[in-house]
């Protein structure tokens, strides 16, 4: 296919000569080819009033979306960076198989909204392709963007790459596994090995550029995917072979990130990084001119001056001059003049809000709160930084009270041609949103009134789906479910926002609550089981303490028995017996239940045998009888005293 419009500088075919380019974010394969001659269009003539409508193109700007590939036709003013930085890439290429070749990493930096993505998309991929690497006539690119699962990402563009297949689902499953395995020095060298066995891979390198590269810290919430990612395009890039080059967009807020990595953050922090710089009010005037121009529209002056002023020096203005510049375009068509329409929108931050706005105003009241949540839903929240897009599938926006044909149907209204505020997708069978450009964050003041509203709510609910969603993938076992404190938290957290849960999350909630309920009746259980256990315990030591209280009185009726009867012909077995028995008697256990009542047995017990003894005592004590020993047959007693 041909690009529409006036072709510049190279042509785009399906075909198998030339240059390819693979997109990982579309089931797209752009094959260019180098010997294509640059081809610049003469200045036309302002067209006249009369016959605007009928000349004008198509529209040639490109909104809050970031130029790609298909693009190159029409991208203007940032040619002397894109030379800069086709010059940096072959100098890598031309250090390869010399001793301490540096590593072929092209860090592309700089913040959002200044057009990092378009200027390598748009200018430096196609003039890799239109001009290949030192000694090769064509290259291959791979261009993906990380998302939530990095991994996946870099084996679906590398199996494009290899099959030239848009949709290679087997082997892109083959290679994330070779991407994940490390070899026996542990490093992962998956990358490496797949490249090598490309065909004609000798002749037409690999250059690999990771759009967006911050996803891998905002969006990939696994360290060890993340690490095998960097490791991957790391060792790729360092192998001697030159078989592979690496190209990557970083936003400059997240450089603090890649100090997690030391190989990456020494090659961020080397010579070879670019850091992309806002561009000239020369830059910006062939940026607004130069597309309108070759679509059949020459600019006056006066309103190409007033969008620099607007623009130049605004840290993320790029987006939102290309926004306004649509929203001019269309006005031109409807044969309204630039100025007018400049004028209506508010300037270029008005644009965006406004579009915004506008949309939102014309929703019902149902559509208003599925807006809500679905912009809420698309971004992700700073934790000491800028907050960022997030790219999520629509069902997941979607809570227990929507259709999917409803949250759809609002989306729609923001992505549609004429918005453009939000992007859907397809990956892995899903269909993806996100968020245009970050730009609206900032300008767009309904939406920041959100944000700031809730911002502990929204990580709760984030915290709470992830939770969710892995206790789903390990097929709901009991033991991923929240207790107290967190069910605390997820209750006081349901009672007033349920209605802005997942039915996932809301089924997550349910089965903790059963979980709970379960646990709480175990411990009551328990309690009564021991109470049991104790009573049964006692009854059992009540009963033995009875019996036991039981043979000692009779015990001691025993000896009481048996000192009357032997007072008369045994007064020492009378006295033995008659003194354990009132010894037994005086016991507080044989007492029960009057402890404190006097001894069971009367002293007077021993009286009859005691008088008997007395009469039968044997000279020679002055004091008091200390000691009484018997005989063995009870016919000889013996006493001891002091004197």
């Amino acid at each position: 296919m041909t690009d529409s419009g006036a072709n510049r500088s190279i042509r785009v075919e399906k075909s198998a000569v030339g240059s390819a380019i693979i997109s990982g974010d579309g089931n797209t394969v752009f094959v260019i080819h180098p010997a294509t001659e640059q081809q610049r269009v003469q200045p036309q003539s302002e067209p006249s009033t009369d016959d605007t409508k009928t000349q004008l193109g198509a529209n040639p700007y490109k909104g809050l979306a970031a130029f790609k590939e298909g693009d190159a036709a029409r991208y203007f003013g940032r040619e002397v960076q894109v030379e800069r930085l086709h010059t940096r890439v072959q100098a890598l290429h031309r250090q390869v198989g010399k001793m301490n070749a540096p590593l072929r990493l092209l860090p592309i930096l700089g913040p959002s909204g200044c057009g990092k993505s378009s200027l390598a998309r748009a200018g430096l991929l196609p003039e890799l392709a239109r001009q290949p690497l030192p000694g090769r006539e064509k290259i291959r690119v791979a261009v993906l963007v990380p998302g939530t699962h990095p991994i996946e990402a870099l084996g679906g563009v590398l199996a494009k790459a290899a099959t030239q297949d848009p949709m290679p689902v087997r082997k892109t499953r083959e290679f994330a596994d070779e991407l994940n395995q490390k070899n026996e020095a542990g490093v992962y060298d998956g990358m490496r090995r797949i490249a090598s066995l490309m065909p004609q891979i000798q002749d037409s390198p690999l250059v690999v550029f990771v759009d967006q590269f911050e996803e891998i810290y905002t969006l990939c919430q696994s360290p060890e995917e993340r690490l095998a990612f960097i490791e991957n395009l790391l060792c790729a890039a360092h192998d001697p072979t030159g078989y592979v080059s690496v190209v990557i967009t970083l936003r400059s807020d997240f450089l603090g990130e890649t100090q997690r990595h030391e190989q990456l953050n020494q090659a961020i922090g080397s010579d070879q990084s670019v850091f992309v710089p806002a561009m000239s009010a020369d830059e910006l005037r062939r940026a607004i001119a130069e597309p309108a121009r070759l679509a059949g529209h020459v600019f006056d002056d006066a309103i190409v001056e007033l969008l620099i002023k607007d623009t130049k020096g605004r840290e993320g203005a790029l987006p939102l001059l290309q926004f306004a510049l649509v929203r001019i375009w269309e006005g031109i068509a409807a044969g309204k003049a630039p100025a007018d329409s400049y004028r209506e929108m508010n300037g270029v931050g008005g644009a965006l809000a406004g579009q915004a706005e506008e949309i939102y105003s014309q929703l019902d009241a149902l559509e208003k709160e599925i807006a809500r949540r679905v912009f809420v839903g698309l971004v992700q929240l700073g934790e000491g930084t800028r907050d960022t897009r997030r790219r999520a599938a629509i069902a997941s926006l979607m809570v227990s009270q929507d259709t999917s044909e409803k949250i759809k149907q609002v989306i729609n209204r923001f992505s549609s041609p004429g918005a453009r505020l939000v992007t859907r997708s397809s990956q892995d069978g899903q269909e993806i949103a996100e968020v245009t450009h970050e730009a609206l964050f900032e300008h767009w003041a309904r939406l920041n009134d959100w944000l700031d509203s809730s911002r502990d709510d929204i990580r709760f609910q984030r915290r709470l789906e992830a939770a969710a969603d892995y206790w789903e993938q390990q097929g709901r076992p009991a033991g991923l479910l929240w207790r107290s404190p967190d069910l605390d938290l997820l209750r006081a957290f349901a009672k007033k926002a349920k209605a802005e849960m997942t039915q996932r999350s809301l089924s997550f909630f349910q089965f903790s609550e059963q979980a709970n309920e379960r646990d709480k009746r175990i411990r009551r259980w328990g309690v009564i089981g021991l109470g049991v256990g104790l009573m049964f315990t006692t009854g059992l030591s009540g009963f033995a303490g009875y019996k036991v209280h039981q043979s000692e009185r009779r015990q001691m009726a025993l000896y009481a028995s048996k000192a009357n009867d032997l007072a008369d012909t045994d007064e020492v077995g009378s006295l033995v017996n008659g003194l354990a028995a009132i010894g037994l008697g005086r016991s507080a256990f044989v007492k029960l239940p009057n402890p404190l009542s006097g001894s069971l047995i009367s002293t007077a017990l021993l009286d009859r045998p005691n008088r008997t003894i007395q009469t039968r005592y044997v000279l020679g004590h002055t004091s008091s009888v200390e000691s009484v020993a018997f005989s063995p047959d009870g016919q000889t007693i013996a006493r001891g005293s002091k004197y």
